[in-house]
């Protein structure tokens, strides 16, 4: 009743300044609310442009009940007008970001439509190359460690040569010259002498050698980077295969259908945010607005559009502000909306620094955009393709 009163009196002073559009605003406003029999024959006179005999019924009506309305201080009208103000940001604000993260998915959905079977077959190229090589860095593992045991072995052969050598030199010294073995004797040590140089040369290229391999071995970051790869292939196949599931769904739709489907989503978004409904209708709201938003997201005008007449002519939300006239309710609610409007804001802004939403804010045609990546692709597709080529015949 406050509401129809308060109305009826916008109409009375617009009246008096001749402004039309006021009255006219104040009219659907009501025809919004539950009126009674007397309403409804003011607003006929109205429509009728029957403005004097409707002043004169305006003014009796407001004389005849403004004595049963609840006296509101005008603290109370001021935060209740607040909070509907409140009320509006927040849906306009949560409508946004519903909107930025519907274009991500739908960029994302048609980054998968034009470009996800090569993409795949990229991710894949990369992974098998990485493995072939994992299984060279096996090999050269295998290596290592045959070459460091002929090392050793080369050590230990050294050290028997250098022992033998040492009994030789004793030998010779206690032999005279003249012996008949004497000559026999520093010939073999004279030889063993050459094999011990040889034997040395030949150990320090082995050394070398090892410290090659296992420096290529201390800096291979190849078997991380293959897990990688690997986890990255199928994390991209999971995805790519949901959004395959989501697309056999999806209905396929004009332009100028997706603008007409595009003006219902956010007309019945408006009507059912769950954000300001009132708590005992919390729960409705969004169930109502999850099957509105999965309606939108597989592009099923017709889904989309029955649920914006069922809120039209069904169910009527009553929003908090309309709801609430304690002065400390007010207050809180107040608090509770400017800090979700906080939250949304810098989810907002969290999303604007996204690198999709970055791409899509600098694109004018998408497909000209995947037609280009398309071609970079399937260049690095080939390169992929003769990369793995030349490393299956290293390893084979």
């Amino acid at each position: 009743m406050k509401q129809i009163i308060k109305r009826l009196e916008i109409i009375k002073s617009s009246i008096a300044i001749d402004d039309e559009d006021i009255i006219e605003l104040q009219v659907i406003k009501l025809k919004e609310l539950d009126t009674d029999s007397g309403v409804k024959n003011i607003l006929k006179k109205l429509e009728n442009l029957d403005y004097g005999s409707a002043m004169n019924d305006i003014e009796n009506y407001i004389k005849q009940h403004t004595g049963i309305v609840e006296y509101v201080d005008s603290e109370v009208i001021g935060l209740k007008l607040e909070l509907k103000s409140l009320e509006k940001k927040l849906q306009s604000l949560s409508q946004e970001k519903t909107e930025y993260l519907n274009d991500i998915e739908e960029f994302n959905t048609q980054y998968n439509i034009h470009l996800g079977e090569i993409t795949r077959n990229i991710l894949n190229l990369k992974k098998d190359i990485l493995y072939k090589q994992t299984q060279k860095q096996q090999k050269l593992k295998d290596k290592y460690k045959e070459d460091n045991q002929i090392y050793q072995d080369s050590k230990d052969t050294i050290e028997e040569i250098k022992e033998s050598i040492r009994d030789l030199e004793e030998l010779l010294k206690e032999i005279d010259e003249n012996d008949e073995n004497y000559e026999e004797i520093l010939r073999a040590y004279n030889d063993l002498k050459k094999e011990l140089n040889d034997l040395e040369d030949d150990l320090i290229n082995q050394e070398l050698e090892l410290k090659k391999i296992r420096e290529d071995l201390d800096n291979d970051i190849i078997f991380k980077e293959y897990e990688e790869a690997k986890t990255s292939y199928e994390q991209f196949y999971d995805e790519y295969e949901n959004i395959k599931e989501k697309q056999s769904d999806r209905l396929e739709l004009k332009d100028e259908d997706i603008k007409q489907l595009k003006v219902m989503w956010k007309k019945a978004c408006r009507l059912c945010h769950p954000d300001i409904v009132t708590d005992e209708l919390k729960e409705k709201a969004n169930e109502i607005m999850q099957s509105l938003n999965d309606a939108y997201s597989r592009r099923d005008i017709n889904k989309v559009k029955q649920i914006l007449l069922n809120l039209e002519n069904g169910l009527v939300f009553e929003v908090l502000s309309d709801k609430i006239d304690n002065k400390e309710i007010l207050k809180s609610k107040i608090e509770e909306f400017r800090q979700s409007i906080i939250n949304i804001q810098e989810e907002i802004e969290n999303i604007k620094v996204d690198d999709t939403f970055k791409t899509i804010s600098n694109l004018e045609n998408w497909d000209e955009y995947f037609e280009k990546l398309k071609n970079e692709l399937q260049a690095e597709e080939i390169r992929l393709e003769n990369e793995s080529k030349v490393i299956l015949e290293e390893n084979t």
